[in-house]
Formats: C-alpha cells, structure tokens, sequence
C-alpha cells in the first residue's frame, strides 16, 4: 500500500511541477510550460514502479506533452543511490534520457531533498511545477513514533502492536510501517520545509501513497502547493494508473492540468479493477488556515459524548488511527451554527471527493471495510494511539 508518513517513509513516486528558474545552461534558454516531477524512492515497491514507469510511456507516446518536461528521481529498491531521468517523445516512443547520479545521505533531510528537487528543477526550468510522490506513507506520523500502549490480551488472532504496522496477507498495498531505509525516509514537515528551500510553490502535490489526505499533513504543507491530492485510505499496490492519468496532467498539449480528471481517472481505475479503494480528494491549500480556524471553533465549543466505534475509520487496527474529519465533527459537535460553520468550511477545502462504498486494509485485521461517511479528509484527532506526538502537530497547536 502507498503510505506516506507524516514521515513520508519515502517510496516515493513522485511527479512534480516545481518551479526553479536557473539561467546556466542550454537548457534554460527557454522555459517549458510545466515541469512534472516523480520520485519514486527505493522500497519494496520498485516492481509497481517499473509498471507506473511503462504506464507514463505508454501516454507519453501518444505525443500528449508539447514543450512540457516528465522527470523522475528513481531510487530502486534499498539502494543509497538516485537517478534523475527525463522520458522523452521522440516520433512516437518513448525514450529514457539518464541526468545525473546522486549518493544518499544516511539519512535524508531538508537541505538534500531541497538540493534534489532544485537540480531536477535546474535541468528542467518550466512556468509551473507540480509533485507527484508515490511511496509508502503513514500520514502525519513522526518516524519512530510507537503507539500507546502495549498489545491487548483476550483479541482473537494474532495481533501484537509492537509490529502496529505490519503487513499481512498478500495483497500489496504502498506502507511497510517502518524506516528500514533512512535513506529513503523522511517526515512531512522536512518536505515542507525542502519545498521552501526551493523558492516556489508548487501547482499541487499527489501523494501516491496511503493515507495522506490527512488533514495533519495537508496543514503543515499548506503553503508548499495550490492543491494536495490524496486518499483518506490505503493505496494499492498498483498506485494510480498513470497512462490514463498522465493526460490529465498535460492537458491542451502539455500547457495545462486536470485534476478533477486525475481522481476520477484513479476512482474509475479501482471501480473497475478492484471494486475498492477507490476514495481520492483534491486539497485546496488556500483554505487550510480556514479550516483550522473552523475546528478551533468546534474544540472550544459545545461538545457532546459520542462512542469512538461509531466514527468512520480508514484502516484494520484494532485500535484506529484514521477518522473521517467530517463525521468526527458531526458527532462531537454540539452546536448547531459552528458545526455548520465548519462543513461549510470544509466543504471549500475539499473541492473534489470521490470514493467507492469500501476499502482494503493490509493492516491489524486485513480484509475490506464499509465507507458509509465520506468527507475527502481524515483525522487522528480521535484516536487513542499516538497521543503524546499528535499534540505536537502543528494542526493540533492551531486548532486547540
């Protein structure tokens, strides 16, 4: 499953927009429209990478990019090496242009990530940038953050929550749960604040990763992009599909984008090909501080009791992480205007939602699960695990 961390545990496929003008090389003579940017880091996911790969070159040979540019930054499975590599149109294939080589540090930080991004940017200048990461990804989560808690006596089955991310079953999905590969890892403030070092905003960010449709997350990246796509949920193993996707991406020859397009290229997908996990959203970032602002109304309001099992929840743990941010408000919220007030919010934070009726979780106790309450964001603000590091968030610091 695609997970990205709050910690984006990297693996990471990442298509980006981003936005470095340099001036130094033949290159630079003249700015393509948009620049799109994939970073797929080294996990155990580089078999779905190959495929998202001849899934961009496969639309790529239908001459969709104009003057537009694709680049990669590619770590293959627990390698300490990338490589920045550029798919290039040429008469109706596609071919692989090799850049640059680059050594990993032991562990990725701000000033790496940041000097990665502004090379592809420096090889690639465009108008506009967008950043597709497609990785193992568990939200907000800091690294190294362990549940409170310790395993419950009496569950049926087994279930040990020292191992709280652990995979089971065969179904792949984009998170292994732990850090294996510092190299590879980092939290989401470190993106935030490696997208800054780079000077520009992008157009959006897609997580093609598991749960980062998370408002946590999406708050501390409110002034990295114009638009955060994710999912509330698990991302199989296969990710988005990317040669139906892709055109969406460089729309009108390559000089504009499409994301309501894009979600519902990837709800289609796992309508047809699953039946589940289909739920995508689009993130309007312009409105995240209104919506903290809304909930910080919620948390000083009235607030009522309500049974935590009664939420809608986003993963197989026995104890959950991920709550539907909508239907934690409308439970807990006694007060008829500031709820209001605040779906209305959020309403305009969440300009796109699509989802099907069920999803599949690799984790706790793997199967499928019902979606009967949908709001296109979740929240940890519920749960029982994580408690200590959850109030360090930045979003639960505004909003408290």
């Amino acid at each position: 499953m695609r997970r990205l961390l709050k910690l984006l545990i990297i693996n990471i496929c990442i298509v980006s927009s981003l936005g470095f003008v340099s001036c130094e090389t033949e290159d630079d003579i003249s700015q393509n429209p948009q620049t799109l940017i994939f970073y797929f880091a080294g996990t155990d996911l580089t078999f779905y990478y190959y495929r998202n790969i001849s899934a961009l070159k496969d639309a790529i040979r239908q001459n969709i990019m104009g003057d537009s540019r694709v680049m990669l930054f590619f770590q293959q499975g627990e390698k300490n090496s990338a490589e920045i590599i550029e798919l290039v149109y040429n008469n109706g294939s596609c071919e692989e242009k090799k850049i640059d080589t680059y050594d990993l540090p032991e562990q990725m930080d701000a000033d790496k990530l940041g000097f990665y991004l502004k090379q592809i940017m420096h090889h690639a200048p465009a108008e506009r940038y967008s950043l597709i990461i497609g990785s193992h990804g568990l939200g907000w989560i800091p690294m190294g953050a362990t549940p409170d808690g310790t395993a419950s006596a009496g569950l049926q089955g087994s279930y040990h929550e020292d191992n709280f991310w652990q995979q089971t079953g065969d179904i792949k999905t984009r998170f292994i749960g732990e850090e294996k590969n510092p190299q590879n890892a980092f939290e989401i403030p470190t993106l935030a604040q490696a997208i800054a070092k780079t000077g520009t905003k992008f157009e959006y960010i897609l997580f093609d990763a598991c749960f980062m449709a998370n408002v946590e997350s999406a708050y501390d990246l409110r002034n990295s992009a114009k638009y955060i796509v994710g999912s509330v949920c698990e991302i199989m193993g296969d990710g988005f599909p990317y040669n139906t996707v892709l055109p969406y991406m460089l729309k009108h020859n390559g000089t504009g984008y499409d994301l309501d397009g894009v979600c519902q290229a990837f709800n289609t997908f796992y309508r047809k090909n699953y039946g589940y996990s289909g739920s995508i959203s689009i993130i309007n970032c312009a409105e995240l501080e209104g919506l903290a602002n809304a909930m910080k109304s919620v948390n000083q309001g009235f607030k009522r009791e309500y049974d935590i099992s009664t939420l809608q929840f986003y993963e197989g743990q026995r104890r959950h992480v991920f709550f539907d941010l909508g239907d934690y408000v409308d439970k807990v919220c006694d007060d008829t205007n500031v709820k209001k007030a605040f779906i209305d919010q959020l309403n305009r934070t969440v300009i796109k939602k699509y989802t099907l009726d069920k999803y599949y979780s690799a984790y706790g106790v793997r199967g499928e699960y019902s979606i009967k309450s949908y709001s296109g964001l979740s929240t940890s603000a519920p749960a029982e695990v994580y408690t200590s590091f959850y109030k360090q968030t930045s979003w639960y610091k505004a909003t408290n």
